[in-house]
């Protein structure tokens, strides 16, 4: 079972060049799907007109039939796909029903002592803010200067009346950020760094010498190559427990975070 698939709903974020069907293509230099910009347009209308549990059920749907080849087999029609759909209908229509930030983490934090992933890896409710807000701040950049595509929608963010970001998130949308979290670990460090000043990317987009563009990997620029040790530490589960073992340790995490 290829890893990265068991995440591929975080596709929905600038992230998802990094899955083997986008990378792949950039690697030969062959073009991206002639449709992708329409496809883009599509996702982000799904992701905003939520107003009935068959709109959110249409949304998952449109995500795994556009990752169909990386999705694994077994979750085809599966009632996991179901319960995040019926999640992202609930978060979307009730913004008490948002995801909590603090349930987000744990559920991330729990999967990282699972695979026995260096500590270092947990991530804190404020780090999972600030993540979220510069993947926002970053979508509705690109989305503003035209640059749109699957890997920036910033639809997919609960946010509130006044367009902030809401302390709580959606389903799709905290799929995405576990995806990042196990996938592009710069990204958390980045957040954590601004923690530590106190700064968010949203702050930084209104000074021209930080744009928050470089505070974050997107599917914009290359691919770069680095030690990532939450791969590593999936790679030993796998090795020690076998791929039943590792898949269950993904889902619980996902229903984790759907609680």
């Amino acid at each position: 079972m290829k890893r990265r698939s068991l995440l591929i709903l975080g596709a929905l974020t600038p992230i998802a060049l990094f899955s083997s069907r986008y990378l792949g293509a950039r690697a030969a230099k062959a073009s991206l799907p002639p449709d992708y910009r329409q496809l883009a347009q599509q996702l982000n209308e799904l992701a905003a007109n939520i107003q009935t549990p068959a709109d959110a059920r249409r949304l998952v749907d449109f995500v795994a039939d556009l990752f169909s080849r990386e999705m694994p087999s077994t979750w085809n029609n599966s009632s996991l796909l179901s319960r995040i759909a019926q999640a992202e209908f609930s978060a979307a229509s009730d913004s008490q029903r948002l995801i909590p930030e603090p349930r987000l983490a744990e559920a991330w934090n729990a999967y990282v002592e699972i695979i026995q992933a260096p500590e270092d890896q947990k991530a804190t409710p404020a780090e999972l803010h600030n993540l979220r807000d510069a993947f926002l701040t970053t979508a509705r950049l690109s989305w503003d200067r035209g640059i749109r595509n699957i890997w920036a929608v910033p639809s997919i963010y609960a946010t509130l009346p006044d367009g902030r970001l809401a302390s709580g998130c959606r389903a799709m949308e905290s799929i995405c950020i576990l995806w990042d979290l196990a996938n592009m670990p710069d990204n958390l460090q980045g957040a954590r760094d601004r923690v530590s000043k106190g700064l968010l990317a949203s702050d930084l987009f209104h000074k021209p010498q930080q744009s928050p563009v470089s505070s974050v990997t997107h599917g914009s620029v290359g691919v770069r190559i680095f030690s990532n040790p939450i791969e590593i530490a999936e790679r030993n589960y796998i090795r020690l427990k076998g791929d039943r073992a590792f898949s269950n340790a993904v889902v619980t995490m996902i229903n984790d975070t759907l609680a």
